[in-house]
Formats: structure tokens, C-alpha cells, sequence
């Protein structure tokens, strides 16, 4: 009961779905652990994802300059909509010279880093003095499958990420962290102290959960085959009722 909340009036119950768990990652991210100011300016990687998406939002609020990559132009463009001042392909351009570019070789405050391995080293590359990355997982280190191929390359992709040495930290003025937050779901206070901002947002409309679509219980393979193709902008919603309008 403690870790139930009221969906604030007209909002839906599949919006309300797409909600708790990018939102609090992002939360958390940005302001509990990196604790942006306004004018500082931040890299999020997959900012058409569904953490990307509510890290994108929240920068908004709290003033941030907006960096975020994606993996097509049209990913980008949408992102735009929802506030992105600059877009960079990642298929097409090298997000770290990009960012150099575009910050005058200063880089910037902070990575919200969702790619792992190779990505991760140049997000920290990227890093302005006194910057931090804060990494929420690997995607270009998990492996399409597990044949020995796949594991084989996922692998070289871990060990191109390389490694950080605290005395590496100390002398580039930069940190790095690591988010997983169902892992502080037992911190009850601090989830509930999250859960009451996003809300409060919510209400405001500072932030919009993003429904890429509703799919019924039964076809849970297709969401996670949707997800695996990285086509899918936002939250994808398992409806257990069978509703699959928002």
C-alpha cells in the first residue's frame, strides 16, 4: 500500500503505466545523484527512448542546455518536439567530436549514458571540468543473441569501454556513477519523495509519459521484439484487460 499512488484526475491509467520507472531513472539521475543547476547543459544518449524521453523533459524544467543522440534523423526530429536543442545522429556523425563542435571544445556538464562499452568512454571524453556521467545501462554491449558470435562481440564492445581509475577522476576533474532504480526500490522514503515530484509534474505538465503503444499481455514477445529493433520511441505498455486506448 505504501507504494501506491493516486492517478491524478484525467489522466489515464495506461499514461500512468509509462510513467514510474524512466521518470524516476531520470529523477533520480539528473537530480538526485549529478544535482543539475540551470545553465548547466547535459548529453542524453537515446533521447527518443522512453528514458531519454523523461530525462529530456525534466532537463527542461531544471534549465538545462539539451544535447541527445539517436540513432536516425526522424528519432531526432521527434525528440525536437519535446523541447531537443541539439540533435545528433550517431549512425551518421561521432557524437564526441559533435559535442565538441557545438560546446567550442569546452563539452558538456553532464552524460546521461544508456550505451555502455565504446560509448561510454566517449561520453566521458565529452565531459566539461567538473562533469559527471551517470550510466543507466549498456545497450550496445548486450548481444542480439547468444550464439557465440554475438556474445564474442558484445565482449570487445565491454572491454573498448575500458576502464576508470580513481586517480584518472581526480586528475580530469570528472565522475561517473551508476543508476539502477529498482535496486533503491526498498529506500521507501526516497522513492516516495521521487514518485510526489513526478506526479506534481505530471499535473503541471512538465512531463508527458509517451505511449509508443499498447499491446495485450499475450503479445508481450512482440513488445520485446520491438524494443530489441530499437524502432520504438517512448514507453511500450502491457495492457492486462485488454485496453489498449490512452
Amino acid at each position: 500500500a505504501n507504494r501506491a499512488w493516486k492517478v491524478p484526475e484525467g489522466k489515464s491509467l495506461i499514461a500512468a503505466a509509462a510513467l514510474p520507472a524512466v521518470t524516476l531513472t531520470a529523477w533520480h539521475a539528473l537530480c538526485e545523484v549529478a544535482r543539475m543547476r540551470s545553465g548547466e547543459s547535459v548529453l542524453i544518449q537515446a533521447v527518443a527512448g522512453g528514458v531519454g524521453l523523461a530525462a529530456l523533459q525534466i532537463a527542461k524544467e531544471l534549465g538545462l542546455r539539451t544535447y541527445g543522440t539517436a540513432s536516425s534523423e526522424a528519432k531526432l526530429a521527434f525528440a525536437r518536439q519535446h523541447g531537443l536543442e541539439f540533435g545528433i545522429d550517431y549512425v551518421k556523425h561521432d557524437f564526441e567530436k559533435e559535442i565538441a563542435r557545438l560546446t567550442n571544445g569546452r563539452g558538456v556538464d553532464c552524460v546521461l549514458d544508456s550505451l555502455g562499452g565504446e560509448g561510454l568512454r566517449k561520453g566521458y571524453r565529452s565531459l566539461a571540468p567538473s562533469g559527471r556521467v551517470i550510466t543507466i545501462g549498456a545497450a550496445r554491449v548486450a548481444p542480439d543473441s547468444y550464439n557465440p558470435v554475438q556474445l564474442f562481440k558484445a565482449g570487445a564492445e565491454l572491454v573498448r569501454g575500458g576502464l576508470f581509475h580513481p586517480f584518472g577522476l581526480i586528475e580530469h576533474n570528472r565522475g561517473i556513477a551508476g543508476v539502477q532504480i529498482l535496486l533503491l526500490w526498498d529506500d521507501l522514503p526516497h522513492v516516495q519523495r521521487g514518485v510526489q515530484q513526478l506526479l506534481s509534474w505530471w499535473e503541471r505538465g512538465v512531463i508527458t509519459p509517451h505511449v509508443d503503444s499498447v499491446l495485450p499481455l499475450a503479445q508481450a514477445k512482440r513488445a520485446h521484439e520491438a524494443l530489441q529493433s530499437r524502432k520504438s520511441r517512448g514507453k511500450l505498455v502491457l495492457a492486462c484487460t485488454g485496453e489498449e486506448s490512452w
